[in-house]
């Protein structure tokens, strides 16, 4: 397929990382979505996401794909309590349980890779290091469609650069996707705890898992993950009865 340039520029423009493991017809149709509206709003922009990370597709996830990856194995029960928070409507909790997963699994690739101590240098530093080491490991090997997941990569970059990583108080979008304003509270309830805040942060997820093993295809659906994703979706039906009801006791 080539590079994605324009994938690149269209989905850093909202702070987006290319999502790996999506069939190409979806990213096409929320590039589309994304380019045809001009300032769309954070929960139009996590409505189009959706379309990549729903109950199918996660479920697959957690029972296939994050247990056997080298390394982000050993956080699968961390991102499977989170994914099941985001099902249950329990915004905050889903994404401050995924943050230390993405800085956990970048410092134990950053270590594994022989580039360093996971203690040494600044956290930015050591992500910066590790992405780029990606690249030229992937464009080395030119194994797969190199050109596709280097533009995924950079994306990456791009992404912990300007956002995730970025000074709380300087964060470019309303959104508020960024480790250090959710991790030390400098973010309220009121500036996140989105599904969008959820899906970017999952997507540097299962970036890591891409760099830690190159399996650039999204898993095969079993009757084991169809199972979990009724009971997802059972949950989320759940949530909003719930939701409902707690905002109408707040409102007393």
């Amino acid at each position: 397929m080539g590079s994605l340039g324009f994938f690149e520029e269209v989905f850093g423009k909202h702070g987006l990382i290319i999502p790996v493991y999506s069939d190409f017809g979806i990213l096409e149709e929320i590039c589309q979505e994304l380019v045809e509206v001009e300032n769309p709003s954070d929960e139009n922009v996590g409505r189009i996401l959706s379309a990549v990370y729903n109950p199918n597709h996660l479920a697959a996830m957690v029972l296939t794909r994050y247990p056997n990856v080298p390394i982000v194995s050993e956080y699968q029960m961390s991102i499977a309590e989170s994914i099941e928070a985001h099902f249950l409507g329990l915004g905050h909790v889903a994404v401050a349980g995924l943050m230390p997963v993405v800085e956990g699994v970048g410092r134990l690739l950053y270590e594994q890779r022989g580039l360093g101590s996971r203690r040494g240098n600044g956290i930015v530093k050591r992500f910066e290091k590790l992405v780029s080491f990606a690249i030229c490991e992937v464009n080395e090997k030119k194994t797969g469609d190199y050109a596709e997941v280097e533009s995924m990569l950079n994306s990456f970059q791009t992404f912990l650069k300007t956002c995730f990583y970025s000074d709380s108080g300087s964060y470019p979008l309303a959104d508020k996707t960024n480790r250090n304003g959710v991790t030390h509270g400098d973010y309220t309830d009121k500036e996140f705890g989105s599904p969008l805040n959820f899906y970017k942060t999952l997507s540097a997820v299962d970036m890591l898992c891409l760099i830690s093993s190159f399996q650039v295809f999204p898993p095969k659906q079993t009757t084991e993950s169809k199972a979990l994703a009724m009971y997802y979706q059972s949950m989320r039906k759940h949530s909003h009865a719930s939701r409902e009801a707690w905002g109408k006791f707040l409102s007393q």
